[in-house]
């Protein structure tokens, strides 16, 4: 097929000057967590116009675009919504555990997994957040809490 006049995409001089990408996660963040009274504490951040919340902490609302995020922690404690246990890694020592937690506030997150026996582990399992002093990951709790 040959490129004519409808089918050849616009420069970039054809767009706006000043039409940058936006950096929508905060980097001046010390860490994802806070260890508060022994709990740990994930850092996000909430839009106070829309409501919406996310993880990590961002500057700009997914929902919006609006640059009005605060400030939130969630946690400690959520359910295991899904989970795959990683067997090939040209970058992490395997095997190791991946899954998606839903914290009651809302937000779904992507964590670590951390447990003694991986072939006990369900979807909605309760689990709760932990630290090794410098990452934070997920581990299964004996009961709801």
């Amino acid at each position: 097929m040959q490129a004519n006049e409808s089918t050849v995409l616009p420069s970039a001089m054809a767009f706006c000057e000043n039409a940058q990408p936006i950096h929508d996660i905060a980097s001046d963040q010390p860490s994802q967590f806070v260890v508060n009274e022994g709990a740990v504490l994930l850092r996000g951040s909430e839009s106070r116009s829309s409501g919406s919340k996310a993880f990590p902490v961002r500057e700009v609302c997914m929902e919006s675009g609006a640059r009005d995020m605060q400030e939130m922690f969630f946690g400690p404690f959520g359910t295991l919504y899904s989970f795959s246990t990683i067997h090939v890694s040209a970058a992490r020592a395997t095997p190791y555990t991946l899954g998606y937690v839903d914290f009651p506030n809302g937000v779904r997150v992507l964590a670590h997994v951390r447990c003694e026996d991986v072939s006990a582990l369900y979807c909605d399992m309760p689990v709760s957040t932990a630290t090794d002093g410098v990452d934070w990951f997920v581990t299964p709790t004996s009961a709801e809490k």
